[in-house]
């Protein structure tokens, strides 16, 4: 049975159900909504149920910083309803996203707890690198599949904007790789909040918001046309709404669309206020002011980067949720191969600053054997593994800023930085790895430290210890050491390695920083020649 006030999209008999089945639950800005899905692959997914209902809460953060104790009532029933569903469906595995919604609400932590003790479920907020990865992962693939089923027809570089009520993610993959990133928080309820509500209405309003967005985006369009992209792939809620204006139906699928139909749209409501808006096309208010911020956003962006095609999306979070999901649950090679892109956007982020391609090389095969010897025994686990090498590709380029006080500057450039593929929590890791790259023992008097969570500490700490290892091992950044190997021996690590070069410079530091992971791990580490 479908919670009262929910839009059914469509169903499947539970009789086609299979093994692995989740259930996908997203409190968004404009609405809430679940997916049920049967996941074979990447390439197979179906949607067994699908439900969605608009709401205001965004909005209401948005003006107020909070969530009233009414509305966490309303969103409790609203969830109530939608834990019902599962339980009729007899799901027992999902996850509970919550996005900008939540993000900015002052009162987050209230409301997660509340939500805990009405219904059970425990929410995920997510933040916005992540949120726009997450439609990222799905979209790419998506595209990729239909571009190469045209013969490449749309080119070779792609520009994908995805716009949410609180930011706009750039994203540009050039000959199919991944090599910039980039979110702006300038989202659709963002915008508007901006503005005073009589000013939004002042026919002087669209005018100054074109000038507003160009003014925050025009330090990014030097670098994106760099790339010489082919076509731009404008997706989410926001692409939907605007094209059903411009009478064109935007599914799941993929919609080519001339950018010339863009700009004429933009001529023709541009100029409009939320209520002219409103009025012109007969939608309702929080529709219209999606409508005018989203193509004053698009204009903005074929206005600087000149292209032959436009390509329209309309993935929402909880669909993109629903395949990186089962894709992480099954080990799926897409996401393998997504997190091999992530690297090497992360690659591209440190070669602007200071970076030394053979070194971090080495360090991170270094770094792969120790962690395999380990196996799972350690407390680390795969995706451990790619922050340690995020750290790796990346403590250097605090050098760019200064030689002396290296390792914080690189722990602030991090911080400040979006990787693309980690969440604000990894990032921290990240940064505090950094920080920690060759002295001081990690300890709640230093920021980097403190601010972390326990169990995040804890992951720190073990990945410092093996940073340190590594960094020894090529400390002469000549690459010396050959055919490394490592394993677990009567309760000491066994690191033993080829070389016909003198490495008195690598034992000696090995020798220094074994200390930290002895005490860390609680065994002995040992750097042999064979």
């Amino acid at each position: 049975m479908v919670p009262t006030d929910f839009k059914q999209e469509r169903g499947l008999a539970m009789s086609e159900q299979k093994p692995l089945i989740y259930g996908i639950i997203h409190i968004g800005s404009s609405n809430l909504s679940m997916r049920i899905v049967q996941y074979n692959n990447v390439k197979d997914i179906r949607v067994i149920e699908s439900v969605r209902k608009d709401t205001s809460f965004g909005e209401e953060v948005f003006i107020h910083k909070k969530l009233s104790f009414p509305s966490i009532k309303k969103l409790c029933r609203m969830l109530e309803g939608l834990k019902q569903l599962l339980l009729d469906y007899q799901v027992k595995v999902y996850a509970v996203y919550a996005t900008a919604v939540l993000r900015e609400a002052e009162n987050c932590r209230s409301i997660l707890d509340l939500i805990r003790v009405n219904t059970g479920f425990n929410v995920q907020v997510v933040d916005m690198p992540q949120e726009i990865y997450f439609k990222h992962f799905g979209l790419q693939y998506q595209f990729k599949q239909y571009n190469k089923a045209n013969e490449g027809r749309l080119g070779n570089n792609f520009l994908f904007v995805d716009i949410t009520s609180g930011c706009v993610g750039l994203t540009v993959w050039e000959k199919g790789a991944l090599c910039y990133q980039h979110n702006v928080h300038i989202g659709t309820l963002r915008l508007l909040e901006t503005f005073k509500m009589n000013q939004r209405d002042s026919i002087n309003f669209p005018e100054a918001l074109s000038e507003y967005i160009h003014a925050i985006m025009e330090p990014l369009w030097v670098t994106v046309r760099k790339y010489k992209i082919d076509t731009v792939i404008l997706s989410g809620r926001e692409a939907r709404i605007v094209g059903r204006l411009m009478n064109v139906k935007i599914g799941a699928g993929v919609i080519e669309v001339k950018p010339e139909k863009i700009t004429r749209f933009y001529e023709e409501a541009g100029a409009l206020s939320t209520s002219m808006t409103m009025q012109k096309y007969h939608i309702t208010e929080s529709l219209a002011s999606v409508v005018t911020p989203t193509i004053h956003i698009y204009q903005e962006i074929l206005n600087n980067v000149p292209v032959n095609n436009v390509v329209m999306m309309g993935m929402t979070f909880a669909e993109a949720a629903s395949i990186f999901y089962g894709a992480q649950k099954t080990k799926d090679p897409a996401l393998l191969y997504m997190r091999a892109q992530n690297l090497e956007l992360t690659r591209s982020i440190a070669a602007s600053y200071y970076y030394e391609p053979e070194h971090a090389k080495a360090m991170e095969l270094y770094s792969y054997h120790i962690i395999r010897a380990f196996d799972q025994y350690n407390g680390l686990n795969e995706r451990d593994e790619f922050l340690l090498r995020m750290a790796i590709i990346l403590y250097q380029i605090g050098k760019y800023v200064n030689l002396l006080g290296s390792s914080a500057h690189a722990w602030s450039m991090v911080r400040g930085t979006d990787i693309f593929g980690i969440s604000d929590k990894e990032k921290d890791i990240v940064a505090c790895i950094v920080y920690y790259d060759h002295k001081g023992i990690p300890n709640d008097d230093d920021e980097p430290f403190r601010i972390l969570s326990d169990d995040s500490k804890m992951t720190a700490l073990k990945l410092i210890a093996i940073f340190r290892l590594v960094r020894a091992m090529d400390m002469s950044r000549k690459q010396k050491l050959k055919d490394v190997t490592a394993r677990i021996t009567k309760d000491a690590l066994l690191i033993e390695y080829e070389s016909s070069e003198n490495t008195a410079l690598e034992t000696w530091m090995f020798d220094k920083e074994k200390e930290f992971f002895e005490n860390i791990f609680g065994m002995e580490a040992r750097l042999e020649r064979r």
